[in-house]
């Protein structure tokens, strides 16, 4: 019986069909893990401008500061917080023109002892050393009480005041309207008023709050 003979070029092209059916199949099914070789992936994020922080600091060197002697603390400028913080003080910073006397600082502004607050600095000045004015300015107080002792009040315009404080009774060179320069003499280092050792009590206001001299002082 005759039987007929496909050619040999359609079963060719059987073999290459299903041979390249395999290779797909073998392809999607090998994780991409096994293929040869390693790539590295690199994700790049939009370029975003990152604003600079700016932190600003602030310096402050003297040559009048000595090493500070053992602290010696007065209560005058000092108030005891019971509850909230009634206490008005200010970090304006600005400038004098040089310090009321040549001496270390002994004790800071600021709170101390947890609950008490002292609203300037002293000056640890000897007894009888010539205290002189910061900057220019009015005299506005020339005095005395229980607390500051002796004690004169400069207005230096612009909301900017000092107070000099505990000075010899009698020793105030100045009086209430007269204008005074940087330097100029306002009396003799003293120990009245709530001082317990001889010493300037000096405090400095802006902006009708204290604020820390050290902050102010050249």
């Amino acid at each position: 019986m005759y039987q007929p003979v496909l050619p040999r070029t359609a079963s060719l092209k059987s073999v290459v069909t299903l041979g390249a059916v395999a290779t797909l199949l073998v392809g999607v099914s090998i994780p991409a893990a096994a293929v040869g070789g390693s790539r590295s992936v690199y994700l790049s994020a939009p370029e975003t401008p990152i604003a600079p922080t700016v932190v600003e600091t602030q310096e402050f060197s003297s040559a009048y500061l000595a090493e500070a002697a053992p602290v010696v603390r007065d209560a005058f400028g000092v108030e005891t917080i019971v509850e909230a913080p009634t206490i008005s003080f200010s970090s304006i910073t600005g400038s004098l023109v040089m310090w009321p006397a040549n001496a270390s600082v002994n004790d800071g502004f600021g709170y101390r002892d947890g609950n008490e607050f002292h609203g300037g600095i002293d000056i640890m000045a000897a007894y009888g050393t010539t205290i002189v004015a910061a900057s220019p300015g009015t005299v506005i107080a020339v005095a005395s009480d229980s607390g500051w002792g002796s004690y004169v009040k400069i207005d230096h315009g612009g909301g900017v005041y000092t107070l000099y404080a505990h000075m010899i009774s009698g020793t105030q060179s100045v009086s209430v309207g007269q204008f005074v320069n940087a330097g100029d003499a306002l009396g003799l280092v003293g120990q009245t008023g709530y001082a317990s050792v001889p010493h300037l009590h000096f405090e400095v206001y802006a902006g009708g709050s204290r604020v820390d001299p050290m902050g102010w002082l050249p």
